[in-house]
């Protein structure tokens, strides 16, 4: 990430067009999908995708897209949907680290959430949903992307014990487009 300015414009451009999106009646996770991957094209050039590229550039269009979100009165749902797919389709990413990126964008896109006291059952449930959707896209697995995506939001905010934890797992377990995803839950120490 070049500097905070990026990130500001990002915010800004994920404002303007979930406020388009509204006023033309139009989907607004495409619409924040497209944005994104814009951005991620500028962001990304053309060198090669590394893992440590990609998560930092994660880092800061996920912020970016929460922030602008929020600041636009949106749900969160169609945001972070429309952040995993923007990053499945932009990054250009094979094999596994597919599903690493998928479960990447997810924690950082709650924890972004949780800073933000976003809504996050409407967060974990558009990764989930945007996971499937760039699972579609790019021809993977797409209960293997809703459980990345689920593995992610859990782990991002930590003790099982939490609110957070719970309203995030109740989330992801609902059907989502068809799916559900029974995530592994960690065995909580009497320590």
């Amino acid at each position: 990430m070049k500097n905070k300015n990026e990130t500001a414009a990002i915010t800004e451009s994920v404002k303007l067009s979930i406020i388009s999106a509204v006023a033309a009646n139009t989907d607004i996770a495409e619409a924040i999908s497209n944005t994104i991957a814009k951005a991620l094209v500028r962001m990304l050039g053309t060198t090669g995708n590394t893992g440590r590229e990609v998560t930092a550039i994660t880092i800061a269009v996920a912020s970016a897209a929460i922030g602008g979100a929020l600041q636009s009165g949106c749900e969160l749902a169609p945001a972070t949907q429309g952040l995993v797919v923007s990053i499945l389709r932009g990054t250009r990413l094979i094999g596994s680290e597919v599903l690493d990126a998928i479960t990447r964008t997810a924690a950082i896109a709650i924890k972004a959430a949780a800073e933000s006291e976003g809504n996050l059952e409407s967060a974990a449930t558009g990764l989930i949903r945007g996971a499937i959707q760039g699972a579609n896209e790019i021809g993977i697995n797409t209960e293997d992307a809703a459980a990345a995506a689920a593995a992610g939001a859990l782990n991002a905010v930590g003790d099982v014990r939490s609110t957070a934890y719970q309203t995030i797992l109740a989330a992801v377990t609902k059907p989502i487009d068809g799916i559900t995803v029974a995530p592994k839950e960690p065995a909580i120490s009497s320590n």
